[in-house]
C-alpha cells in the first residue's frame, strides 16, 4: 500500500505538470529537486556482512603474495559508498557468526575481527550461535551489550557497536540476558531507523554446557508483537529486523506496515530477494566471500520503499584482493593494517610444515552412508589421540570440518601446515571417550543419519545397514558392525561394552546416545582435537619421510541401494561447528 501510495502521488504530480508545461508551450518534464522546489526523497545505503567466521582474510594459499583481503575489499565499498554523495547515509550492519573459523582468528580469540568492526564503523550487529565457542561473556559481548574492547599491534578500542538478540533469555526465567539488546535505534541522514535483533533456537548447535546458561524463545508471533511494540514506542522512520536465520519465512511472516527490511545469516548463503509479504530481505553470504545491500528510500511524506536488495559475491577475480599496488586503492588501509597485525601475531605458528599428502582431504560424500575422506581422516588421527585410553572407534560431526585440502592443478601433492588444521578443525574440540554397548554403538550409527550433528564421520569399524524411504525420511536400519580388528560387534547386545571416542560438542549434545553418559576419563584431561592432530601429524610425518596417509575406505555399505536411491545423507543440518 506505501508503494502504490507513492506511485499514485508521483504519477498525479507528473500529470499536473506535464499539462502546465504544455499550456505554456514549454516541453514537460520532471521535477527535480532544488530546481523545482519540491522536496528529495533521502537515499540511505545499507551493506551486509554475516558469518564472516574469522575470515578478516583469506591465508589458505600459504602464500603472501595470494592471501585474499576480504573485509578490507568490503570496507573499501563501503568507504566509497559513504563519500560518493550518492546517498544521505550508510547503514553498515552484520549477522552475526563473526568470530570464530580461521587461525587468524582464533589464535587470537577473535581480537583482530573486533577490531576490523570498529574500524569498518558498523552500526550493530546481531549474536550467533557460534558466538557462544569461547564463551559469550568474555570474548563476543561486554555486560553493556556492546562489541568488547581489542588490543592488537598498537590498534586499541572498545567499540560501542550494539550487540543485538531480542529473545535471548536467562534459563528458566523471563529475564532477558544484559548481554544483548532487543533493539537499537540509529540516526542516518536525519531519519530513524529502529534495528531490531531475531535469534532462532540454535540451542542444538552450540555445546550444551555453553549454551545451559540461556534459553532462546523464536517464536515468530512473539517477535512480530515485539516488533510493534518497538514501532510504538520509538515510531522509527525505518523499522528493520536484523536475524541470525533465512530471512525469507521471518520476512513472510511479518508484516510490511511493521518492516522494512530484513537482513539473515546463519544458512552460509548470499541471497536477496521480497518475500511472499513484500518485506524485502538481504544475506551477506559467508566467510567474507561477499556482501548484501539494498537502497531504502525515504519519501518526503515519510513513504518508505526499499530498491534494488543484492547480493555480490567478490571472490571470483581473487586478485582483486590481493595486496598488490594495483589493488592499494580499493582496500581499506586501516583494515589492512589490522590484517597485517593480526597475521603478525599468528604466523610463525601457523606456518609450521606438517608435511605432505598425495590424495585429497575432501570433505565432500565419498561413501554411500556419507562418510567422507576428510571425515575418515580426522577420525582416524582422534582413533590414534585415544588408542591408549582403549578407543576402538571414533566419530565426528561433519559440520565440524571446515574445508577441504585439494591437491593444486598441475601438481600430485599437497604440503600441510599447522594452519591447514586449524583451519579444517577450528573449533579446539574436546575428545571425549565413552563406553557404548553393541546395541548403543547401533543407535550412534543411526543417529549419524538423522542428524549428522551426532557424529556421521567415523574410524574403527564399518558396517551395514538398510534404507527405506528417501533423505531425512530414510529410515536405517544397521544389519551388522565390525571394528577393523575383525570383531563383529552383537547389535543387540546390551552388555559388552566398546570403548569409543567423540567430540565434546557432539558426546553432550541433547538426545545423543552419550548424553546421559559420563566420559571415561575427566574432562579435564581430554586431549583437544587439532593441537592433538598437529602432534600426531609431526610424528607421521617424522616417520615417514613427510608422508601423511589418507584413509580413503568406506565406512558404510547399503543392502538395498535400489530403495535408497543414493538420496540419503548422513549429515544433517551444517552446524555443530557448522553453521
Amino acid at each position: 500500500m506505501k508503494k502504490l501510495m507513492t506511485v499514485l502521488l508521483a504519477l498525479a504530480l507528473i500529470t499536473a505538470l506535464s499539462l502546465t508545461a504544455l499550456a505554456s508551450g514549454e516541453p514537460s518534464a520532471q521535477p527535480s529537486g532544488e530546481a523545482s522546489g519540491a522536496a528529495e526523497a533521502t537515499t540511505i545505503r545499507v551493506f551486509q556482512t554475516t558469518d564472516i567466521h574469522g575470515y578478516l582474510m583469506d591465508t589458505s594459499s600459504g602464500e603472501e603474495s595470494t592471501f585474499q583481503y576480504r573485509l578490507a575489499y568490503i570496507a573499501g565499498l563501503v568507504n566509497d559508498a559513504r563519500t560518493s554523495g550518492a546517498y544521505d547515509d550508510v547503514l553498515l550492519l552484520d549477522g552475526g557468526d563473526t568470530y570464530q573459523g580461521t587461525p587468524v582468528s582464533n589464535l587470537i580469540m577473535g581480537t583482530a575481527l573486533r577490531a576490523a568492526l570498529d574500524a569498518m564503523d558498523y552500526d550493530a550487529v546481531v549474536l550467533g550461535n557460534h558466538e557462544f565457542d569461547w564463551g559469550v561473556e568474555e570474548y563476543c559481548a561486554d555486560p553493556d551489550a556492546t562489541v568488547p574492547a581489542y588490543n592488537i599491534g598498537g590498534f586499541t578500542g572498545d567499540p560501542d557497536i550494539p550487540i543485538l538478540a531480542a529473545d535471548l533469555y536467562y534459563a528458566g526465567t523471563n529475564t532477558r540476558v544484559g548481554f544483548t539488546r532487543d533493539y537499537v535505534v540509529v540516526e542516518k541522514a536525519g531519519c530513524r531507523i529502529a534495528l531490531i535483533g531475531y535469534i532462532p533456537d540454535f540451542t542444538m548447535e552450540i555445546m550444551a554446557e555453553k549454551i545451559a546458561p540461556y534459553a532462546i524463545d523464536d517464536s515468530l508471533a512473539r517477535l512480530a508483537e515485539r516488533v510493534r511494540q518497538i514501532n510504538a514506542a520509538e515510531n522509527p522512520d525505518v523499522t528493520v529486523v536484523m536475524a541470525h536465520e533465512a530471512p525469507e519465512a521471518i520476512a513472510a511472516y511479518l508484516s510490511p506496515a511493521e518492516v522494512d527490511l530484513v537482513t539473515g545469516g546463519h544458512r552460509h548463503a548470499g541471497k536477496a530477494g521480497v518475500s511472499d509479504s513484500g518485506i524485502p530481505y538481504i544475506q551477506g553470504g559467508f566467510y567474507g566471500q561477499g556482501y548484501a545491500a539494498a537502497t531504502i528510500v525515504i519519501a518526503p511524506d515519510g513513504t518508505v520503499t526499499v530498491e534494488d536488495p543484492q547480493y555480490t559475491g567478490i571472490t571470483q577475480n581473487r586478485a582483486a584482493l590481493y595486496d598488490t599496488a594495483e589493488n592499494a586503492g580499493s582496500l581499506d588501509q586501516a583494515v589492512m593494517a589490522i590484517s597485517y597485525a593480526a597475521w603478525n601475531d599468528v604466523k610463525d605458528e601457523m606456518s609450521e610444515v606438517l608435511g605432505y599428502i598425495d590424495t585429497p582431504v575432501d570433505r565432500t560424500g565419498t561413501g554411500d552412508n556419507g562418510a567422507t575422506y576428510a571425515g575418515n581422516w580426522i577420525t582416524g588421527l582422534m582413533l590414534r589421540a585415544t588408542e591408549d585410553q582403549g578407543a576402538v572407534a571414533a566419530f565426528y560431526n561433519s559440520g565440524g570440518i571446515r574445508t577441504s585440502f585439494t591437491i593444486p592443478a598441475g601438481q600430485t601433492t599437497r604440503i600441510l601446515t599447522a594452519g591447514d588444521i586449524y583451519t579444517i578443525a577450528p573449533f579446539c574440540n574436546y575428545l571425549y571417550v565413552y563406553d557404548l554397548t553393541g546395541a548403543e554403538l547401533a543407535r550412534q550409527l543411526q543417529d549419524g543419519f538423522r542428524n549428522g550433528n551426532y557424529g556421521d564421520q567415523m574410524s574403527g569399524l564399518t558396517f551395514t545397514y538398510e534404507a527405506s524411504g528417501y533423505g531425512r525420511d530414510a529410515v536405517i536400519t544397521i544389519r551388522s558392525i565390525t571394528l577393523d580388528d575383525g570383531t563383529q560387534v552383537d547389535i543387540h547386545d546390551d552388555t559388552t561394552l566398546y570403548r569409543v571416542c567423540t567430540s565434546n560438542y557432539s558426546g553432550t549434545l541433547e538426545g545423543s546416545v552419550f548424553s546421559t553418559k559420563d566420559p571415561v576419563f575427566p574432562a579435564a584431561e581430554a586431549p583437544i582435537d587439532n593441537i592433538t592432530m598437529i602432534d600426531l601429524l609431526r610424528q607421521e610425518a617424522r616417520d615417514n619421510m613427510g608422508y601423511i596417509t589418507v584413509d580413503t575406505a568406506p565406512r558404510g555399505i547399503c543392502l538395498n541401494p535400489e530403495a535408497a536411491s543414493g538420496e540419503i545423507s548422513a549429515s544433517g543440518e551444517p552446524s555443530g561447528g557448522a553453521s
